[in-house]
């Protein structure tokens, strides 16, 4: 008798199964629809978890077997790393990226590992990663991830969070104190032939996709009192600093934790799209956050804040500054708000604006992704800023856009790539043992046998049964294990046991 051949479900049809299984369709039914096993559709069941995360992670949708290659500590390292260089415009190829996971397979100690054109082939086949010619010096966006994402993952998205649960993170360097004329510095009396002062912040801006909540801006400095909070009591903005300015690790962890804290208490689960930025580490548990992870180098393709809100923003911002400063110049009292001034430009990006650019960004189903009407109608949205007398609309462009390629964060150390993955399988282990280990109830005593059995018996004499005589042969089987089990002392032992 021939042997059938098993067949084995893609990625992207076990997220169907998953679909199905939510719908309330039975295993059994879709078994026979897919033509497989039973047993498989119960496999996918118990994995639900780690096949949306590889669902939502970009990887291959065609993809059967998880197979992990011959260093997976080397291979999420560079997949890390690679998603860093991505995001930072800098090219990429094959032989840059074998040198790179000889230096990673170094820093794990795995001295044997050595990186094959073949092992390279299937590592970007596993983590759906193609190359791109390079235009100039700035690498194209990845159209076939962001695609890929848009057509695979955002539906699923969709479907399970409503538009006030998707949240879009992301951050953004601002030159607070630059000036149209390109001169980066102002007081309220600028002494001649001053040096151009390039004071940098980072912020980080959230909001909803229906735009209906948009959280306190979060604003990253280098100094801890800044000298324009003098004599602030609140401040309108949560603010951070570090030597940098940038967001870190630790900052983003503890951003996330507040949020989820916030959520937890209004039994809102959200759910967080933002970049693979190297500071965008996630605690190792959120209840009501579920952190998604864009494709490398799709953002500006499929992130909202990346679709114009970020540059509306800082429209609103720079007209308010220019504003003050004309106020300063004609003698009016400073009264240093720059923080006043952050919060009402994020005030004024209004809920309008946030929907057309989620809608630029594919997250409503009559949208397409022209990359030509999204800049027309991100300048557009810069207009809709109260743009000061004596400046013109080319001149206020190229004001905004000014710090658009600032640096928001550091790039990870090869040590802090391969720390990142150690760390990320404790905590995979750890999960996996407290949800697998069995709970361990205390051995069953004699006392507590007969105890039971004697429970059970009066309850089947009271509803009438008349098979509750075998429970007496029950008792007499108890006592005759635990006579054997008993051992006989003497006189002798109990002295010495008295001793």
């Amino acid at each position: 008798m021939e042997r059938r051949k098993s067949k084995i479900l893609t990625l992207c049809e076990r997220i169907e199964v998953l679909k199905k299984l939510k719908n309330g369709q039975s295993q059994a039914s879709i078994a026979r629809e897919y033509g497989v096993n039973p047993s498989q559709i119960s496999r996918i069941s118990k994995r639900e978890h780690q096949l949306l995360g590889d669902w939502r992670s970009n990887r291959n949708p065609q993809r059967k077997h998880k197979r992990a290659g011959k260093a997976e500590e080397v291979e999420e390292a560079l997949l890390r790393w690679f998603s860093q260089v991505r995001s930072r415009q800098f090219p990429v190829s094959g032989p840059l990226l074998m040198e790179k996971a000889g230096q990673l397979a170094g820093c794990l100690g795995l001295n044997e590992f050595k990186a094959t054109v073949g092992w390279l082939e299937r590592w970007k086949r596993r983590n759906n990663i193609t190359f791109k010619k390079q235009h100039g010096e700035r690498q194209d966006a990845d159209d076939s991830g962001a695609e890929n994402w848009v057509v695979s993952v955002l539906p699923s998205i969709l479907n399970e969070y409503a538009p006030r649960d998707i949240f879009n993170a992301d951050e953004t360097g601002l030159y607070w104190r630059a000036i149209p004329d390109g001169t980066l510095a102002f007081k309220q009396a600028t002494p001649t032939g001053s040096k151009a002062s390039k004071e940098r912040l980072t912020i980080l801006l959230c909001c909803n996709m229906d735009g209906g909540e948009k959280l306190e801006p979060l604003v990253i400095g280098k100094s801890k009192q800044p000298r324009c909070f003098k004599n602030v009591k609140q401040l309108p903005v949560s603010y951070r600093a570090n030597a940098n300015s940038w967001m870190t690790g630790d900052l983003w962890k503890q951003w996330l934790k507040d949020l989820n804290t916030r959520t937890r208490a209004q039994k809102h689960p959200i759910l967080l799209l933002c970049d693979n930025s190297a500071a965008h580490n996630a605690p190792a548990r959120l209840s009501h956050v579920k952190l998604v992870f864009l494709p490398p180098n799709t953002t500006s393709l499929i992130q909202p804040l990346d679709q114009g809100i970020i540059a509306n923003f800082k429209a609103h911002y720079r007209a308010l500054l220019l504003r003050r400063l004309m106020g300063l110049m004609d003698g009016q009292t400073g009264d240093n708000k720059r923080a006043i001034e952050l919060k009402e430009a994020w005030n004024r990006v209004t809920q309008a604006t946030i929907i057309k650019c989620y809608r630029r960004a594919c997250f409503f189903k009559d949208a397409g992704r022209d990359q030509t009407d999204a800049a027309m109608a991100s300048a557009a949205d810069q207009q809709a800023a109260d743009i000061p007398a004596g400046v013109s609309k080319e001149q206020f462009h190229r004001y905004v856009a000014v710090d658009c390629s600032l640096q928001t964060a550091g790039d990870s150390t090869d040590v802090e790539l391969c720390a990142c993955k150690q760390a990320k399988a404790a905590d995979e282990a750890s999960d996996q043992m407290s949800s697998e280990a069995p709970i361990q109830q205390p051995p069953a005593t004699f006392a507590t046998a007969l105890e039971g059995l004697s429970t059970i018996r009066a309850y089947l004499e009271n509803t009438g049964c008349q098979s509750y005589e075998r429970f007496y042969r029950l008792a007499d089987l108890i006592y005759e294990t635990q006579r054997h089990r008993s051992v006989q002392r003497t006189i002798t032992d109990y002295f010495k046991k008295a001793k």
